[in-house]
């Protein structure tokens, strides 16, 4: 188990309240395991149900991330095969821990004096017997729950070629190696070393901000399509951070006195989906807006029809050198520097669900620097490392969001100035249709999230 379940069941294995596990209360909560676990194990060879005998058990802790534990348990078992003469072909499933989400990994080797026939599960561990996990897996882990295979007693064992990708060993990082987590173990706190800290947390909280995920395509799609500024940019951002920030740490209490009724790896794909469907609402709302104003601008106030008169009804030569004395200034040459862009209001409310949308699902080292300051007592130096933390992502969706609107406006100007890309993109007819592209493409991007995340969830995985 890692840092967060395991922190979960410390209270549920310290049955004394001593605030540590002896060796009687291991070896209770370990006699309770394995009857549940041979309860969801099934075993069947041909048509024969098999039964499966643990031997050998061992619970042990081992250090985590972020000065926590992780739990380990062992089991070595055997089952008395049919005696037939021919290949034996065996059906396996595992149905320990299906309502949980985490690495399922299901590997078939054969031993000494059996051949090997056929598997539909790979003969090569990639984890190290969940020890070690392959970086480029993190994202997306096997979740096996089932095997097939065919052997026979044969001289030697016979590898067969691996089942999927999956099987080829890569580089694997040690979980107990996140750089961030590791902050809250520093023993000395003094003005520098806490500096230090703030700024490593804020450091890889940008670093966090970079990988995958995390809505930088919506940002920049709602902040060009709705033609957002650079204070806006800026309160997206904030309003991420105190997302975030909240949202660890109201996540940690729950973990820490709700453990029986919410599991962390439960709430979070539905987390996905709440993220998702706010996502999915701003971008109809900006759809809806832009149809009501017309999908082309032909219905804005921003229309120009460019007549010789220029539809000024008061008296005059028309001359362009001369004084004209009305209350309305604009040039007359027929190359206006307006935007082409259709004036779409940008609300703070919808600017309010994005940074929500953004920050909504905490990131797993965060929370878990947030448990490890309430297990170590330093609950007031986890909450800086959390806010820094949040402050270093939210500062990379901003400095997108301000670039990205700058370089929209830049590009305009630089259109209008531009008579062959002018005419390339017709005239502003592109910019007009800029909108309504990006609302129709964050209305897609938050039902993806929203599908990927359902997948997720006990919907479809209980």
């Amino acid at each position: 188990m890692a840092e967060i379940p395991t922190f979960q069941l410390h209270s549920e294995l310290d049955t004394n309240n001593n605030n540590r596990i002896d060796p009687a209360e291991r070896e209770q909560y370990l006699n309770r395991f394995l009857t549940t676990w041979r309860d969801n194990i099934q075993l069947r060879a041909g048509e024969i149900d098999l039964l499966v005998e643990p031997t050998a058990p061992s619970l042990t802790f081992e250090p985590g991330q972020g000065g926590l534990e992780t739990l380990r348990i062992e089991i070595n078992a055997i089952a008395a095969l049919p005696e037939q003469n021919g290949p034996w072909q065996v059906d396996y499933r595992d149905n320990n821990y299906a309502e949980r989400i985490g690495w399922q990994e299901i590997v078939v080797e054969p031993a000494s004096g059996i051949r090997l026939l056929d598997s539909s599960a790979p003969t090569t561990d990639i984890s190290d017997a969940l020890r070690h996990y392959p970086d480029d897996l993190l994202q997306s882990p096997p979740t096996a729950d089932h095997a097939a295979f065919r052997f026979e007693l044969g001289a030697a064992p016979v590898s067969i070629p691996a089942s999927s990708p999956s099987s080829v060993p890569s580089p694997a990082a040690s979980p107990s190696n996140d750089p961030f987590a590791a902050l809250i173990t520093i023993p000395a706190l003094g003005p520098g070393a806490l500096l230090l800290a703030l700024l490593a947390a804020f450091g890889w909280g940008a670093a966090h901000a970079l990988t995958p995920g995390h809505g930088k395509t919506i940002v920049a799609a709602y902040l060009i399509g709705s033609r957002g500024t650079v204070q806006q940019a800026v309160f997206l951002g904030l309003a991420t951070t105190l997302t975030h920030t909240t949202g660890v740490f109201l996540l940690g209490l729950l973990t820490l006195f709700a453990s029986r009724y919410i599991v962390p790896e439960q709430l979070y794909p539905w987390l996905g989906v709440l993220s998702g469907l706010l996502v999915v609402s701003i971008g109809l709302s900006l759809f809806r807006h832009r149809l009501a104003g017309g999908l082309f601008g032909q219905n804005t106030p921003h229309q120009h029809h460019h007549h010789a008169d220029h539809g000024h009804h008061h008296p005059h030569d028309h001359q362009h050198d001369h004084h004209h004395h009305h209350y309305h200034d604009h040039a007359h040459d027929h190359d206006h520097g307006h935007s082409h862009v259709p004036n779409t209001t940008i609300t703070w409310r919808n600017l309010l669900a994005l940074g929500i949308s953004g920050g909504l699902i905490p990131c797993p080292s965060a929370l878990v620097v947030m448990l490890s300051a309430i297990a170590l007592q330093r609950v007031g130096f986890g909450l800086l490392l959390v806010i820094a933390f949040s402050l270093g992502l939210a500062g990379v969706l901003t400095i997108i969001g301000v670039v990205w609107v700058q370089a929209a406006s830049l590009f305009e100007q630089f259109s209008q100035n531009n008579h062959r890309l002018k005419a390339f993109i017709g005239h502003g007819r592109w910019f007009q249709v800029l909108p309504a592209a990006s609302a129709l493409f964050i209305t897609l991007v938050g039902l993806g999230v929203t599908i990927q995340a359902l997948t997720q969830t006990s919907l479809f995985n209980g």
